[in-house]
């Protein structure tokens, strides 16, 4: 058959094993100030609705040890003009609005504008706290941040075993907060959307969403008597650098709504933690909210009558300000994957690889193959029924990259054994492009970056590509090339005016943590994203070759 594809010259290859990542010491200030729209749509069913309220959570200002946030400008607009707008303040301080509509024959829209200013202060900050904590040290209102919930099932055997286990040996509640989120960090994968966020489900599953590693990260806290506490609000998705020795770490987190979590020091006081980037503080493209036991009291949420309308969400910012002075004091070779910290402190022991997943083996000499980082969804449902007469909104958000712009994107695979390879499909969405077209080049590994030799697909032209609400499998003709075993690297091209989002995967689950790269000019490749692209590879495993 006649080869479809553009092959060039290959060297003789040898596998380079993934680097082993760090902890990320950081030193330096963020000031950023950002102007937030939220814009929430409660669609009107055919004969409207009877009665509608809706409960929503404000921005809130605060100041800890590493992170101060203030609001101002804070204004919200409603159409049709409700019934009843109150203000509440909930047990744990938090500041909600109630807007009540009655009668309702059209789409009912709350459009909230502020802003926000953030400063991040980047420290060594260590606390003195021994490990275990004195429960008589403990102030009553703290002491209620060590209860059990449903969703932070903390009394759970298992739990307790996991976190006694991880905490042995620690001299400070700060080594052993370490060494408890480092676990989590290297087993916990993202996935969206899930249908229970307990903690109990996590540990079981190893996967979901920002409410699961926030509430695994909680239960197993408070199982060993460490005061923990869920935090709501807003992320933004806005990428921002941060030093490496060798380029530079994107840190990218997808726009929506988001949960992370807080821990009590008897000499800091409260200090937040994200279990998917950060230790002792949070970036610049979280906006707080609220907190709570767990993610029911920090949700937004409604009640309608006949029944409950569908809901979308739109979230919007202008950055007024965004200075990031921020530099790499130290790095530490564990966890596996990147988390980034102000603290020289160390964990006690250096904690275990978990297993990496491998590749199929198939025992005979030809075998299908279908492979890669294929988990995502088609389309975001932005609020979950947890009864039939109210309705919550989710923390699932769109994670994907625009990749059609002035970057160059890249995603690495390990092929096993030989591979005749037919098809690489990505996971992406069309927002234009009559006259564009893509393609992807699939190249050998380069001392951990894509290299200059490999084969090229046919061109996809967008005009063939019907657009689509979502996301789906855009597919890439490879025509039965012969890869041998190595690691190699799928390279996004495109022209003219295509306009196409990636969809990706936080935190790095497929394969390594150095294993998405862009590049801005040239082929450096010294930009490491903090995320995998979804993507899917098919062919044919064949010990014969051609």
């Amino acid at each position: 058959m006649k080869k479809i594809i553009l092959l060039f010259l290959f060297h003789l290859f040898f596998l380079v094993p993934s680097a082993r990542s760090s902890t990320l010491v950081l030193e330096g200030r963020i000031d950023g100030s950002v102007e937030v729209t939220q814009e929430r749509v409660f669609i009107a069913p055919p004969g409207g609705l009877n009665r509608l309220v809706f409960r929503f959570a404000n921005p809130a200002a605060f100041k800890s040890r590493t992170v101060a946030q203030k609001i101002s400008g804070h204004g919200v607009e409603y159409h049709p003009k409700p019934e009843s707008v109150k203000a509440e303040k909930d047990r744990f301080g938090n500041s909600f609005t109630v807007v009540t509509w009655t009668d309702l024959k059209v789409d009912a829209k709350v459009k909230e504008v502020y802003r926000a200013s953030l400063g991040i202060e980047l420290r060594d900050i260590s606390s003195s706290a021994p490990y275990p904590l004195d429960a008589n040290s403990v102030p009553e209102a703290e002491k209620r941040f060590l209860a059990e919930t449903p969703l932070v099932e903390s009394g759970n055997p298992e739990i307790k075993t996991l976190a006694q286990s991880l905490s042995k040996g620690s001299g400070s509640e700060q080594e052993a907060v370490m060494a408890v989120l480092n676990w989590v960090v290297d087993n916990v994968r993202y996935q969206t959307p899930v249908e229970d966020y307990g903690a109990l489900r996590t540990l079981k599953t190893g996967q979901g969403n920002c409410q699961n590693f926030s509430h695994l990260s909680i239960a197993l806290l408070r199982s060993v008597g460490i005061p923990a506490r869920i935090a709501g609000g807003v992320s933004l998705g806005k990428s921002w650098r941060v030093p490496l020795k060798d380029g530079a770490l994107m840190q990218s987190i997808g726009q929506g709504g988001h949960a992370w979590f807080e821990v009590w020091y008897p000499d800091l006081g409260w200090v937040p933690y994200d279990a998917q980037q950060s230790h002792l503080f949070v970036g610049p493209r979280h906006i707080k909210q609220t907190v709570g036991l767990d993610s029911a009291d920090i949700n937004d949420s409604w009640r309608a009558s006949p029944v409950l309308p569908r809901f979308r969400e739109e979230i919007s910012a202008e950055y007024l300000k965004d200075d990031i002075s921020i530099s790499l004091k130290e790095a530490r070779p564990e966890p596996l994957n990147y988390i980034m910290t102000g603290s020289t402190t160390k964990t006690a022991k250096p904690l275990p690889l978990p297993p990496k997943p491998e590749e199929p083996m198939p025992a005979k000499e030809t075998a299908e193959a279908e492979f890669g980082n294929m988990e995502f969804p088609s389309l975001m449902d932005y609020y979950v029924k947890s009864k039939e007469d109210v309705g919550r909104k989710t923390f699932d958000k769109e994670t994907a990259e625009y990749v059609t712009g002035a970057h160059t994107f890249a995603q690495a695979f390990i092929v096993p054994r030989t591979l005749k390879i037919d098809a690489v499909s990505l996971a992406m969405h069309k927002f234009g492009g009559r006259a564009g077209s893509l393609w992807i080049d699939i190249v050998k590994d380069d001392h951990g970056r894509p290299g200059m030799e490999g084969i090229r697909s046919l061109p996809l032209y967008l005009d063939t590509v019907a657009y689509y609400p979502g996301y789906k499998w855009f597919d890439f003709s490879l025509g039965r090339a012969v890869l041998s075993p190595g690691k190699y690297w799928i390279i996004l091209r495109h022209s003219r005016d295509a306009v196409v989002n990636w969809f990706y995967a936080p935190g790095n689950p497929y394969n390594g943590p150095d294993d998405a790269r862009s590049t801005g000019a040239g082929i450096d490749w010294s930009d490491i994203m903090n995320y995998d692209f979804n993507f899917r590879v098919k062919g044919v495993f064949s010990d014969k070759g051609e």
